[in-house]
């Protein structure tokens, strides 16, 4: 009998895991997406058509940039739109938590090239003080028409972006905010360094 060369073993056990997890992540992931989608057609089918005119919830502006983790420094510009899903709790006299879904389409540029950027996803807020301070977070499913920025390879084109952020306002249909937010591709290509980027937004809050 030959001898078993045990780091080819290893190196091959490796990448058989490494196709395992990506497989699973992104199945999780994909039925995840389609889950949401269809509880919200099921949700919006069954409000009215009087509630369905004030879901929208705020629309704006966002831009930031990235902190110092990747080879190219990176920007990011887009405008975004949220919607109040009919899900909601409240959970003291001065906090609720809500759940919606935002839209965001933009550019994002990085070593000289530029790319279209755009997501869509569910998400939770918490709201207090008489809805002068929202706390967000969510996960969507982003998509870059290029994935190469200088010497920074993104890995390819379906990105995921999780977020956590803060929206104040101060006066009233006007909120500023800051959020913190991360874009990977979780291992579904070869590359995948990540992209964490700080974002100050802007938004008019109907």
């Amino acid at each position: 009998m030959g001898k078993i060369d045990i780091k080819q073993m290893c190196v091959v056990c490796r990448l058989w895991s490494a196709q395992i997890l990506k497989s699973v992540v992104f199945g999780i992931l994909k039925t995840l997406f389609f889950a949401t989608i269809v509880i919200i057609q099921i949700g919006w089918g069954s409000l009215s058509s009087e509630v369905m005119a004030f879901d929208l919830n705020m629309l704006g502006l966002r831009g930031g940039i990235s902190d110092h983790r990747n080879e190219e420094g990176f920007n990011q510009y887009e405008g975004f739109a949220t919607w109040n899903l009919p899900w909601s709790w409240g959970l003291s006299s001065n906090w609720s938590l809500t759940t919606y879904i935002e839209a965001n389409a933009g550019m994002l540029t990085g070593g000289g090239d530029s790319a279209f950027v755009g997501s869509i996803g569910p998400g939770l807020y918490f709201s207090g003080f008489k809805d002068r301070i929202s706390i967000l977070m969510g996960i969507n499913p982003t998509v870059i028409s290029k994935h190469t920025f200088g010497d920074e390879d993104l890995g390819g084109p379906a990105q995921f972006t999780s977020h956590i952020g803060i929206d104040i306002n101060f006066v009233r249909h006007c909120a500023i905010g800051y959020r913190f937010q991360h874009m990977s591709n979780f291992v579904f290509y070869d590359s995948n360094p990540g992209l964490n980027l700080h974002m100050i937004e802007i938004g008019y809050r109907f």
